[in-house]
């Protein structure tokens, strides 16, 4: 899903709560003051479905006026990801296992479930746009797997806990 920052805003956040709803994640609130405390899992048998693997493409106006979100997005899917449920009932936590077990002898454990957790990915720090109008405007391509390449080099820097733009075009 691509999470737009002026559609965050004119919807109130719509779109990140379809994240969480497909994460079959939902926050937590402060009573008094109506704002985001945390994050709690919806039990399976409340969510009447598995748990959906969601990549997010945020734009960069998204990342910068909403960090807390993109943070919060990164929380939902460790929280999804680290639960112990059936592999057919939670996409998030079989794929998630899946890569870090692939991962882990060239990477380390923990270094691995956090590759196997970046979800959240966008442009560069300090840069906006995917990349793909200059592409079409120069007439500078010749199939849909450059227009594909030029996608992935542009929007491959993951975002969440301790990544603030981290090179992965990989994990994309």
């Amino acid at each position: 899903l691509v999470a737009w920052g002026t559609s965050a805003m004119r919807t109130q956040g719509d779109d990140v709560a379809e994240i969480l709803a497909l994460l079959g994640v939902r926050p937590t609130w402060e009573r008094e003051s109506r704002r985001v405390s945390g994050l709690e899992p919806i039990p399976l048998a409340e969510l009447g479905r598995p748990r959906i693997d969601v990549t997010v493409r945020i734009s960069g106006f998204f990342r910068d006026a909403f960090p807390h979100l993109v943070r919060l997005l990164d929380d939902a899917v460790t929280l999804a990801a680290g639960l112990d449920e059936p592999a057919d009932q939670n996409f998030v936590a079989a794929h998630a296992r899946e890569d870090a077990e692939r991962l882990a002898a060239e990477l380390g454990a923990d270094a691995a479930w956090r590759r196997a957790t970046t979800r959240v990915f966008g442009s560069k720090p300090e840069a906006y746009g995917a990349g793909l109008l200059q592409l079409v405007d120069a007439r500078d391509w010749r199939d849909a797997g450059d227009i594909a390449d030029v996608y992935e080099a542009w929007g491959g820097y993951a975002y969440g806990r301790g990544l603030d733009g981290a090179s992965a075009r990989d994990s994309m």
